[in-house]
């Protein structure tokens, strides 16, 4: 029998064709993953317009695709609509905002039951570890702790004599969990703090923000928890010519608080680079989906504080729309 030799130069064909078939394959592969990023927040917040960047940039990035569905006004029953749809689609991956637990309990367990891999973002399931949805891991914020460290900044600006805490989705497990930070630091102070529902409705927070003050004229400090909050809540004092005399707080970050800040009419805002919550969780179900790894646990986004002292470092990544 006669042996046959394969040169080297035949056998380093052989081996480059079939990386390229093997990366041909993992580009269709890929392309035909689809992802879903299911919130309780509206396109048309400035908040979660970030997160979509996020969400967009890392779907181009791994050449997968991604969907986004939120309602235009805060709705458990929206949201519990919207994820059901999504998990009709049978997604390769669901990211989902676990707003109110309770009602999001059944839809996600049977998303999981069905095999679809979920990741929960932004808030996650803060009930006890026998009863918490059994999602992959979570992306976000420390909610309670950004609340406490929210008052404990303030405190460093200003003797607080009485507070609100402003929040404009009553019921949002996060927003709740924040503004029990600032409850809880300023109660054992011995300091009023009372939580105001301004509604998402700039005009009517103006109102309500402005109508308490009348009725507490001593109050000197505002917490706000995100843009919604903190945007009516600044032109509410300059309205009134308050600015300076009631310290304001801020939640997130908008090309108007970073002037804000940078004026003096902000005294900071806590941030949780929001952007990582859209764009890890597309990252990590394209790695769970080609090769099984993924983070267990928490993986924290903040909070971080935004004062004067750096708020130049990240004004032009917000002008770019990564904060």
């Amino acid at each position: 029998m006669r042996k046959r030799f394969v040169s080297g130069a035949v056998i380093g064909l052989i081996v480059l064709t079939m990386l390229l078939i093997g990366m041909s394959t993992s580009v269709v592969l890929a392309s035909q993953m689809r992802f879903y990023v299911v919130s309780h927040g509206g396109p048309g917040d400035p908040f979660w317009g970030v997160v979509i960047k996020g969400m967009n940039d890392a779907a181009k990035r791994f050449g997968v695709k991604a969907t986004y569905l939120g309602p235009e006004k805060f709705s458990i029953k929206k949201l519990v609509d919207m994820l059901d749809s999504a998990i009709a689609a049978n997604p390769d991956g669901l990211a989902v905002t676990i707003t109110n637990a309770v009602a999001l309990d059944e839809p996600l367990r049977r998303a999981i039951k069905k095999g679809i891999p979920v990741v929960a973002i932004n808030v996650p399931d803060t009930r006890p570890p026998e009863k918490r949805i059994p999602y992959l891991c979570y992306v976000g914020m420390d909610e309670y702790k950004g609340g406490v460290v929210a008052a404990q900044r303030m405190l460093q600006a200003v003797k607080i004599k009485r507070a609100i805490v402003a929040i404009h989705e009553p019921g949002h497990t996060g927003l709740e969990l924040r503004a029990k930070g600032v409850k809880d630091v300023l109660s054992k102070k011995g300091i009023p703090v009372d939580k105001l529902d301004i509604t998402t409705d700039p005009t009517k927070a103006v109102g309500i923000m402005s109508s308490y003050l009348t009725r507490h004229p001593d109050t000197n400090a505002i917490f706000t928890l995100g843009p919604i909050g903190t945007q009516p809540a600044l032109k509410m004092l300059e309205e009134k010519k308050l600015v300076g005399k009631v310290k304001l707080s801020g939640w997130d970050l908008t090309p108007l608080m970073v002037k804000a800040i940078e004026k003096g009419e902000l005294v900071f805002t806590i941030e949780q680079q929001q952007y990582l919550q859209g764009y890890l969780p597309i990252a990590f179900f394209y790695l769970y989906k080609k090769y099984g790894l993924i983070p267990h646990g928490t993986v924290l986004t903040g909070p971080a504080v935004v004062d004067k002292s750096n708020v130049k470092v990240v004004e032009k990544t917000v002008k770019a729309g990564y904060r």
